[in-house]
């Protein structure tokens, strides 16, 4: 990548402006009714606010980089995406479930890639205040504090996050029931229900590990690069590198037990 040719620093501060504006945005929205849509199944939804979000997120974009392709949740923006050397990733409000119900424990995820390299990471936790973020090569933050996973882990002691146990091809190729076993072995188990949250939790050093048997781009996108600039590691289940624009199984946890949980999984793992 030439990174005298990408202006990563006007991307950066455009990323951090429309992630900070999106869930303000969605905040507001609370305070009023909005509807509620499914998708696949009652489990699956949408609401008119995530539909705003990715619209307004995705104007924003374009008009200060109109050459560049936006891949969303929501497909808010129809344009061909394989063109466009570099390629934003979103989710507007990643843990719908929670927004609907809870009204926490959602984020905003917005993700830079150019030439198929991650180059800016950004998750908005618009309840909390807290924005994690990173830049390649530039490291990891939540809001000012830099972000290092420098504890050391014994998979015995680690705190891990999954989705696995509600996968339907996790449970027809028996890895729901690997990860059963695995939660016998670490300290304890949890699920928030928001992947790119629950990333940025392993770059901060909350969790220690995250195990997801499918998730799409715009899931893990921006944890992603947070995670890796934190110097934590993140692969397939099966140990081989993500892809960036593809649905993906996913793993990233702090690197010290990542052979350990990389072991445990690729023992009955059957890769598509």
């Amino acid at each position: 990548m030439q990174v005298q040719e990408f202006p990563i620093d006007a991307v950066k501060q455009l990323a951090l402006r429309c992630a900070r504006a999106a869930g303000e945005l969605s905040l507001e929205r609370l305070k009023q009714p909005f509807s509620v849509e499914y998708k696949t199944s009652a489990s699956d939804l949408v609401t008119a606010v995530d539909k705003e979000v990715e619209q307004y997120v995705v104007e924003t974009i374009l008009k200060q980089f109109p050459d560049h392709g936006i891949l969303g949740e929501e497909s808010t923006s129809q344009r061909d995406t394989t063109n466009h050397e570099t390629l934003w990733i979103i989710d507007p409000i990643d843990g719908t479930t929670n927004f609907v119900h809870q009204q926490i424990n959602y984020s905003v995820s917005i993700a830079v890639y150019h030439q198929g390299e991650g180059v800016i990471g950004v998750v908005y936790d618009p309840s909390r205040g807290e924005m994690f973020w990173a830049v390649k090569g530039g490291g990891a933050f939540l809001n000012h504090r830099r972000l290092r996973l420098t504890r050391s882990v014994k998979l015995e002691e680690a705190l891990l996050c999954t989705s696995v146990f509600w996968n339907k091809r996790a449970e027809q190729i028996g890895i729901d029931q690997i990860v059963k076993q695995l939660a016998g072995k670490v300290r304890g188990m949890r699920l928030l229900g928001s992947a790119a949250l629950e990333l940025a939790y392993v770059a901060a050093g909350r969790l220690d590990g995250y195990v997801s048997m499918s998730l799409h781009p715009w899931d893990f996108g921006a944890g992603r690069i947070i995670v890796e600039e934190a110097d934590g590691v993140v692969t397939q289940i099966s140990g081989v590198p993500l892809p960036y624009a593809e649905n993906s199984s996913v793993m990233a946890c702090n690197p010290t037990f990542y052979d350990e949980l990389l072991n445990h999984l690729k023992a009955s793992f059957e890769q598509d």
